[in-house]
C-alpha cells in the first residue's frame, strides 16, 4: 500500500514540470533506496525523449528524499547520453544549496550557490561524457544508453574527483521480483575508475530495475515494473 507521502511525491514528479511539445515518456517510475537492509530514501524519476529535427535530446528530472534532505536533479543530454547540462538543487533543514553545469567546448562550466556565497568551477572533461551523480539513481540508466559492454568517460558532479571512467559489463540473466511481479532481468555491471562498483539491473527494454553499490551497502529497486 502507498503512503500518501509517496502518492504526493510521485504526483509532484508527473506534474511538473510539462513535458515539451513532442516529447514522449522512455521511463518513470519510482526506487526505495536502502542501506544496510534500511530504507533510507525514496526517488522519483521521469526520462523523456524529444526529437527535433534530427537531433534527440533526453531530459530527466526527479524528486530524491533522503530523510530531511530533498534533492532535485535536471539532466539533459545528446541522444547518446553525452551530457549537456545538469542542475541539482539540494534542500536540508531550511538551507538550501544548488550545482548548475553546462557543458561547452570541451569544458563543464560550474556554479555553486548556497548560503555561504557562489563559487565557479571549470572542469577539463572529455568528448561523449556521461553525467553520474553519486545521489541519483536513475542516472544509471544513461551507462546502460551508451553500452552494455565497454568504456566510458563520466563526471561526478559535486565531488571534487569529478572526471572518471566507467567500464561495463554483462553479468548475465537473472530474475528479479519487483513488485508482485517476477520480471526477467539482464545484470550489468558498471566498474568505476578507483574501483567502486556498481551493480545494475535493467529489463529487455534497457529500463533499470534494480542498482547496487555493495562498497556502500546501498540497494535501490523500482517499486512496481515499467509501464508495458
Amino acid at each position: 500500500m502507498r503512503t500518501p507521502l509517496v502518492l504526493a511525491s510521485a504526483l509532484l514528479v508527473l506534474n511538473s514540470p510539462i513535458l515539451a511539445q513532442g516529447a514522449r515518456v522512455v521511463d518513470e517510475g519510482s526506487f526505495t533506496i536502502s542501506v544496510d537492509g534500511r530504507t533510507v530514501g525514496r526517488e522519483n524519476f521521469r526520462i523523456s525523449a524529444a526529437t527535433r529535427g534530427d537531433a534527440t535530446e533526453y531530459v530527466a528530472r526527479a524528486d530524491v528524499t533522503y530523510g530531511d534532505r530533498k534533492v532535485t536533479p535536471e539532466l539533459r543530454t545528446s541522444a547518446d547520453g553525452t551530457v549537456s547540462e545538469y542542475t541539482v538543487t539540494t534542500r536540508s533543514g531550511g538551507t538550501s544549496e544548488s550545482w548548475g553545469g553546462v557543458m561547452a567546448g570541451g569544458r563543464l562550466n560550474a556554479k555553486i550557490a548556497s548560503a555561504r556565497g557562489t563559487a565557479a568551477r571549470e572542469y577539463i572533461v572529455p568528448a561523449g561524457t556521461i553525467a553520474l551523480d553519486d545521489e541519483i539513481i536513475h542516472h544509471h540508466w544513461f551507462l546502460v544508453l551508451r553500452s552494455r559492454d565497454g568504456s566510458m568517460p563520466v563526471v561526478v558532479p559535486r565531488r571534487s574527483d569529478v572526471k572518471s571512467t566507467v567500464t561495463m559489463s554483462t553479468v548475465g540473466e537473472e530474475t528479479l521480483q519487483i513488485g508482485n511481479h517476477d520480471l526477467p532481468a539482464v545484470h550489468l555491471r558498471a566498474s568505476v575508475g578507483g574501483g567502486e562498483v556498481h551493480d545494475v539491473w535493467v529489463d529487455k527494454s534497457g529500463r533499470l530495475l534494480k542498482v547496487a553499490l555493495p562498497a556502500r551497502n546501498l540497494v535501490a529497486v523500482r517499486d512496481d515494473p515499467p509501464r508495458a
